[in-house]
């Protein structure tokens, strides 16, 4: 028991715990980065990021950039997100940017 407020010291960690202020983990988390490159075989485009799960995907279909860029904008829909495309000199295209669907309150 805690001489001072009378009241055990689970008591007084949990008032402690229960005061602070919510965190907002929105503006602490970095967005997702994602890059559009050509294969150097010329057979689609590579898909690369940190947050991938293996860091890269091959899309070969014809309409290859366009599915790479929605796939990164579907895994990440609750977070923000930039694409970068570039292409066979290594040159920056365009840029998509995706802000997360979550809203806070």
């Amino acid at each position: 028991m805690d001489a001072a407020s009378g009241k055990w010291s689970g008591q007084v960690k949990w008032a402690n715990m229960t005061s602070r202020k919510p965190l907002k983990l929105a503006n602490q988390c970095s967005p997702h980065l994602y890059e559009v490159l050509p294969r150097s075989d010329k057979r689609g485009v590579h898909l690369i990021s940190d947050v991938l799960p293996f860091g890269r995907l091959w899309y070969g279909e014809p309409n290859a950039i366009s599915n790479a860029i929605g796939y990164a904008k579907f895994s990440s829909r609750s977070h923000h997100a930039v694409t970068s495309v570039y292409d066979e000199a290594g040159k920056l295209v365009e840029t998509h940017e995706h802000t997360g669907d979550f809203k806070e309150l």
